[in-house]
């Protein structure tokens, strides 16, 4: 989704370190869809061979984000990681940090462990607080949030996005190794434009909700 949206946009992919970065885990299953081409490849064949490649050559002493990176996968785009502190009293420093880290990236994806912050906030979650600084003129920004189970969770997200004055929230629901819902913030006639035919070519795998 970020290929298909970053055409034009200078991109940068903020990921949110909590420090349980998933040891003793087995993520094999978010490389599944890599071995049945007959499904996924035709959707975009070109970046499928690269992403199983990618799969293939990774080894448990290589950073998976240097990888990513240097991959070339997301082209130019600027990477971002910092460590999400537990004390509250430090998450105002590591948020100023983190709209400093992005320069003037037009396109920015947020991916925060667990998602966006709901009644309580974790250093596995995004703040509310944390979004509206992120939020620039001409800036479209997206969040990434593993969807919890909480009733109506899309409206739910969309509602938080209005009331940090988001006139437009589109949310997709991608459904690949797990439900996953990226909220997207600001955008523009061709973001909207792009982000239906994502989802339209994505069939059953997707879905967008405007709100």
């Amino acid at each position: 989704m970020l290929r298909h949206l970053m055409q034009g946009r200078r991109l940068a992919v903020c990921f949110c370190l909590s420090g349980a970065d998933g040891e003793g885990t087995d993520k094999t299953r978010h490389f599944d869809y890599l071995s049945q081409p007959d499904k996924f490849r035709h959707l975009a064949p070109e970046l499928f061979d690269q992403l199983a490649e990618f799969a293939i050559s990774r080894t448990s002493s290589l950073d998976p984000l240097f990888a990513l990176r240097t991959s070339g996968i997301l082209r130019d785009a600027l990477f971002v990681r910092h460590r999400v502190p537990r004390q509250a009293s430090l998450r105002p420093a590591w948020a100023e940090l983190l709209v400093n880290s992005v320069g003037d990236a037009d396109l920015v994806y947020l991916d925060p462990e667990s998602g966006i912050q709901g009644n309580r906030l974790t250093n596995r979650h995004v703040a509310l607080d944390e979004i509206a600084a992120l939020r620039a003129k001409d800036r479209v920004l997206i969040i990434g949030h593993h969807q919890s189970g909480r009733k109506a969770e899309v409206k739910y997200l969309a509602d938080r996005m209005k009331s940090l004055g988001c006139e437009l929230v589109e949310i997709v629901r991608l459904r690949l190794v797990a439900s996953h819902l990226f909220v997207i913030l600001d955008q523009d006639d061709t973001i909207s434009e792009a982000t239906a035919i994502f989802a339209r070519r994505w069939g059953d795998w997707a879905r967008s909700y405007r709100f």
